[in-house]
């Protein structure tokens, strides 16, 4: 009885594992049948509004928040950074969301009669994809209307002409009775604000029919004031009027909005509208306003940076022309035997090369007339080891530095060889093997002659040939520095390429007003590689050019002194004028090219 009992039970077991095995098996192969979903299209559609309470655009507000309604779910992203408030506020709105809607709250009491506009960037989005409702904004009056004049515009850097990102544009009333009209970008918060995007652009709507003084600003200190000065501006000489512009209108939520009309930099685009029209487009013209951005030149001297560049070589770097810049040595005496001078072309920059001074360190005091520029302390020599170090670590042979202009073993048809030493020359040991090889021929020690007063520098005269191999040889200790340091051995091989592997480009120029130009030569990066400096009508030819895209520019110098300038608005002075060549030029080997630019 108990066999079979245990036998019974054990049957039943094993019957009811293979129920449930086969049950598994099932339901995995029903799983993999399965076609997991593809999810469809990403969605790509931002939130839509679908009304307002109070409706954007009313008058007589009396509240104290707004409410805007969405189509779907929405979050905020970056609110605080994001909103614009015009006229500013001393403190944000509270923004919160609720569902489908986002609530508005404000934290101080409103003016009277007054035009408001709430401006959210890209902030508002969806919570699945993070579209974003671009550029919406609110717009509402305390007073029996809206005020309804606009005004469009982009801001671009001054010298690139690439547009600025970011940048507060600020419209400021004549209402201010203690402060110069001019002067309050420096004092206080601009009565209408807006901020530019990716492609330089901004709008404002909501403004009174009166002359505002128009300002932008890359604020660093988040006051909206031009306070620091490293702060970019940009400026109009003029005051401006806003204007109304009648735009054909599907609801009026979206009526004010920067999506409904895009300024781009040569058309105008107007999405979501019934028609557009030549008036329409008149409208806006003469309703945009184009700035251009610049770093005001600080007039104020001050030591940018005072560096030990190596061992011996000392390099100050000034904001301004250093010529009456005094050092007082406050730990040793420099007299000339162990310093020598180099001022840089712009007078900004000072070198000193010291002849090993019997000092590890350099303590100075900087003045320029009554003023103090700061002290300044240098260690002299960065390889300074312990005295706990090996001496045979310690003791290392030192070599006069050098440099030669040849880049990638090329050298140009009409371009001359320099050698360039780190420290002024003292002697050349004139031995017989310095050698110079031009193709099969053989100079031995060849000419060449130092091009500046301190002995810096070398010119080694060559006949540049074409399709030619050269060599330039200096053995060991050739050159010996004032702090008797020797050189090791030189050795520099290039050579030539056969002229048809260039091309040339004539460009005539051809402007309307006989000045003072500059003609910037630039690669596809813009990288300057020439300036021309021309005045009047005149053709320039650029031989021997590598096969390469290039870019070109005029500066129109209008003080004459051969470099762009930025703007000063202390003195209300802009940037002189930058212009670019419509396309870039591609220069072909063994082509010549030639293109008219009339400006």
């Amino acid at each position: 009885m108990n066999y079979f009992s245990i036998n019974t039970f054990s049957v039943r077991r094993i019957s009811l594992y293979l129920l449930i095995i086969v049950v598994a098996a099932i339901a995995n192969q029903c799983a993999n049948s399965i076609t997991k979903p593809t999810g469809g299209p990403k969605d790509v559609t931002p939130p839509t509004v679908l009304e307002t309470y109070p409706e954007n655009g009313s008058a007589k507000f009396t509240g104290d928040k707004f409410s805007v309604k969405f189509d779907e779910f929405i979050s905020l992203e970056n609110i605080q950074q994001a909103a614009l408030i015009s006229p500013p506020m001393e403190e944000l709105p509270d923004f919160r969301i609720k569902g489908k809607t986002l609530q508005v709250k404000f934290n101080e009491e409103l003016k009277p009669n007054t035009t408001y506009s709430v401006y959210f960037g890209d902030a508002i989005t969806d919570i699945t994809e993070n579209n974003p409702v671009s550029n919406y904004t609110y717009i509402f009056s305390t007073g029996d209307y809206v005020d309804s004049l606009s005004l469009y515009g982009t801001v671009t850097e001054a010298f690139t002409h690439l547009p600025v990102d970011g940048a507060f544009v600020m419209l400021y009333k004549d209402n201010n009775d203690t402060i110069v009209f001019d002067s309050l970008p420096y004092y206080v918060v601009p009565y209408y604000l807006s901020k530019t995007n990716a492609q330089g652009r901004f709008q404002f709507s909501g403004l009174s029919d009166e002359e505002y003084l128009i300002f932008s600003l890359l604020d660093q200190n988040s006051n909206i004031i031009f306070d620091q000065p490293a702060e970019q501006i940009a400026f109009l000489d003029t005051l401006i009027t806003p204007g109304y512009i009648d735009v054909p209108e599907k609801d009026t939520i979206h009526a004010d909005s920067l999506i409904e009309i895009k300024i781009e930099a040569d058309s105008i685009i107007v999405t979501d509208t019934a028609i557009v029209d030549s008036t329409l487009i008149k409208q806006i013209l003469q309703n945009s306003v184009d700035l251009s951005m610049f770093l005001s030149p600080d007039t104020v001297q001050r030591l940018e940076k005072a560096e030990l560049v190596t061992k011996n070589e000392v390099r100050f770097a000034f904001t301004q022309p250093a010529l009456n810049v005094k050092f007082e040595m406050l730990n040793f005496f420099f007299d000339d035997s162990l310093m020598l001078e180099r001022f840089s072309e712009n007078k900004d920059t000072i070198t000193w090369y010291l002849n090993e001074p019997p000092v590890d360190s350099l303590e100075l005091l900087l003045t320029q007339f009554s003023d103090t520029l700061g002290t300044v302390y240098l260690k002299l020599d960065p390889n300074k080891q312990s005295t706990r170090v090996r001496k045979k670590d310690i003791e290392k042979k030192e070599y006069l530095g050098w440099k030669s202009n040849i880049n990638g073993g090329i050298i140009k048809p009409d371009e001359k060889l320099t050698v360039e030493f780190s420290q002024p020359m003292v002697e050349f040991n004139n031995l017989d093997s310095t050698l110079l090889v031009m193709g099969v021929d053989s100079i031995w020690n060849p000419e060449f002659f130092f091009t500046d007063s301190l002995y810096n520098r070398i010119e080694i005269p060559i006949d540049n040939q074409e399709d030619t191999k050269y060599r330039v040889f200096f053995p060991d200790s050739s050159f010996t520095s004032w702090n008797n340091i020797n050189t090791q051995m030189i050795d520099i091989n290039f050579r030539t390429l056969p002229l048809s592997d260039y091309g040339e480009f004539v460009f005539h120029l051809q402007p309307e007003f006989n000045q003072d130009y500059i003609l910037q030569l630039m690669d596809d990066k813009e990288n300057i590689i020439s300036n021309t400096l021309f005045h009047k009508d005149t053709i320039i030819t650029y031989k021997d050019m590598n096969p390469a895209m290039y870019k070109f520019r005029v500066i129109y110098d209008l003080n004459g002194n051969g470099k762009w300038d930025p703007g000063n608005y202390g003195i209300k002075l802009q940037p002189e004028p930058v212009i670019f060549y419509q396309k870039e030029v591609k220069v072909r080997a063994n082509w010549e090219i030639e293109e008219d630019w009339k400006f």
